[in-house]
């Protein structure tokens, strides 16, 4: 699988069943990572957060998808708005999702409560006119941090494929999809669902829209979807890579078994890290009666987290090996609260 690349000669050897020293260091940058967040957020400390270098200048994701800059404003801006209806709510979501970029719908403010139109109010005609404005104003309407296609409509560009094809077909079969999750039977059923009935959506957008409605339990009073993040994950591409690091004799087929694996003994293994470094590793949940993120040091983490912080694990890996895609250089935004 990956043959071809620079960097596979350097992966440990196929018939080790555990490699120690990149187990170790998996949940060592999974540490220091959360560690960064808290001193930066929770503990209002300068920077540097961390004295690991690679870390300390390049841009990594959060160990909580939450706590990153695109989910924060959907949490902020969409879910805890206690007026939305579900229908209203799950719309709202998936069409920010499939642009993902904040800056877009600060701008769509101007126009519509949430920066998104309301379920009754889209218009398909407007909302490409919107996304053809913020394109004019020097603002990629779309997200950097990864790339959704537009196969839906070959040779037209995203931008006609998501505002003429992908969002009207999202509007005009909304209540069929939000009947369908409901009634699933597991979350394979969902992830079908949406990759077999939905244009512009392949296994990528469809797991973050899975990761999406695992939020509504948490961030509001709603019901929607019966599964969570420890129901169901799925083996990416750079998870991929990074279980091969982990558990090298493990075949493609077999890799989420690693998953599970490092999900069971996150717990012991972030501890004894703890205990090591002197400071103890915090954990987040959201009090909803006080609508905030509280602190605690009991171990959550969930299948989710294992497969995104694998993926991470992987780009560090090779960013210490200098080979492969290099990270984006890391720029603290000033201007970045949590709610």
């Amino acid at each position: 699988m990956f043959e071809q690349m620079k960097w596979y000669d350097k992966l440990p050897d196929p018939s080790i069943d555990v490699y120690e020293p990149y187990l170790n260091l998996f949940f060592e940058t999974m540490y220091e990572r959360q560690m960064i967040w808290k001193r930066r957020f929770v503990d209002n400390l300068p920077s540097p957060w961390t004295e690991d270098r690679i870390l300390q200048t390049s841009k990594f994701t959060n160990v909580y998808r939450e706590l990153d800059r695109s989910s924060q404003w959907q949490i902020k801006n969409i879910m805890l708005d206690e007026k939305l209806s579900l229908k209203n709510l799950i719309w709202k979501m998936m069409v920010y999702r499939f642009f993902n970029n904040p800056q877009t719908f600060e701008i769509g403010k101007k126009k519509w409560r949430n920066g998104i139109p309301d379920y009754d109010e889209y218009n398909v005609e407007i909302f490409a006119d919107f996304i053809s404005e913020v394109r004019k104003s020097g603002v990629n309407p779309f997200t950097n941090a990864y790339y959704i296609n537009s196969d839906a409509a070959s040779g037209k560009g995203r931008d006609y494929c998501y505002t003429k094809i992908v969002l009207p077909y999202l509007h005009e079969n909304i209540d069929t999809l939000i009947l369908t999750i409901k009634n699933s039977k597991s979350p394979s059923d969902i992830i079908n669902y949406l990759t077999d009935n939905m244009p512009g959506v392949a296994n990528f957008i469809a797991h973050e829209f899975y990761q999406d409605f695992t939020y509504i339990p948490k961030y509001t009073k709603l019901e929607f979807m019966k599964f969570n993040q420890n129901d169901f994950t799925f083996v990416g591409p750079g998870a991929s890579v990074g279980i091969r690091l982990i558990f090298p004799s493990l075949k493609y087929n077999e890799q989420i078994k690693g998953i599970y694996v490092l999900r069971d003994i996150a717990a012991e293994k972030l501890k004894e890290i703890s205990i090591e470094k002197g400071e103890e590793m915090c954990y987040i949940y959201w009090d909803k009666n006080n609508k905030k993120y509280e602190i605690n040091n009991k171990c959550n983490l969930t299948l989710h987290q294992i497969e995104m912080w694998l993926c991470e694990f992987q780009k560090y890996w090779k960013m210490m090996i200098g080979e492969g895609k290099q990270r984006s250089k890391f720029t603290p935004k000033t201007d970045l609260k949590y709610i």
